[in-house]
């Protein structure tokens, strides 16, 4: 497929990607974001199964996959015995969950990292407060529809990565460990501006998030986070032709609040239960290596 052709399909998807997110916003009251289960679980203790009205209730936002798979999980099995009420707001985009926290329509959220929520809330003039240690990781991997290995991929590749600051300073800090690239020294940060070597010349694009899927079998490589790697059913540890490391925890998810209502108990304890070994647990077992849980 040539570049016209390629250029043509990104202007595409994001037309597409554009016109979803128009119709979501048109419909994304609580009521119809939420993705709330009030069934007792039948292992609890009798403490477990008090009524919803007992519990103190909190709205949290995340994304579908994997945070809301794991909040799921802590509300269906943590949450009734520690006491708490969780309604669940999905949201299909980064931009809607802190518009709705700044707006206090949820009381916290859980889908960012907090480089991204730094970032985040300079622009758009509020201030967050992030919990560590963190939850989860997702990490950023490079992917191919068309090479099996990295060793394949030609000179004047074209590669897309992450168009926010953090997700794509992670994505290319993956390319540079892969050999493909070099960055100037100490930039975080870092952006295609910042390449100083390029010995095979590869093109790099930057595109939103969302679109990294849909646009995979158009391009050489992809920088990729997990949670869209999950949502699109592919598996990090056999898919992954390179895997950022686990060993720098800074973009690993954690829980977020306004600034000030950090000190809320409700979302302490929401906090302490993701937290929670069980948890942890969870994560391994089901995203083997898509989602990494923090120590």
């Amino acid at each position: 497929m040539n570049i016209i052709n390629i250029k043509r399909r990104f202007f595409l998807i994001a037309i597409t990607s554009f016109a979803a997110s128009t119709v979501f916003s048109s419909c994304s009251s609580p009521q119809n974001n939420s993705a709330t289960n009030t069934s007792a679980n039948p292992s609890a203790t009798p403490a477990a199964n008090t009524t919803t009205a007992t519990r103190e209730k909190i709205k949290v936002g995340v994304t579908p996959v994997p945070a809301g798979e794991i909040l799921e999980f802590v509300k269906k099995n943590l949450a009734p015995e520690a006491g708490l009420d969780i309604e669940i707001v999905t949201f299909n985009d980064f931009v809607q969950n802190n518009t709705a926290l700044k707006d206090g329509v949820i009381d916290a959220n859980y889908f960012q990292h907090i480089p991204f929520m730094e970032d985040y809330g300079k622009k758009h003039n509020f201030e967050m407060y992030a919990f560590t240690p963190q939850i989860h990781l997702n990490p950023v991997g490079i992917f191919s529809k068309k090479y099996k290995s990295l060793k394949d991929v030609p000179n004047k590749a074209l590669v897309t990565i992450p168009d926010d600051p953090s997700n794509a300073h992670r994505a290319l800090k993956v390319l540079e460990e892969s050999g493909f690239i070099k960055l100037k020294p100490n930039v975080r940060p870092a952006s295609p501006k910042n390449i100083v070597e390029n010995p095979k010349n590869i093109q790099i694009k930057e595109i939103p998030g969302a679109q990294a899927i849909p646009s995979l079998p158009d391009v050489d490589l992809a920088g990729v986070t997990g949670n869209w790697i999950v949502q699109a059913g592919l598996k990090t540890d056999k898919d992954a032709l390179a895997l950022e490391s686990a060993n720098d925890p800074i973009y690993a998810v954690t829980v977020t609040t306004l600034k000030g209502k950090e000190t809320d108990p409700r979302i302490q304890k929401l906090y302490k239960l993701l937290r929670d070994d069980k948890v942890k647990q969870f994560i391994k077992d089901k995203y083997q290596g898509a989602g990494i849980p923090i120590p």
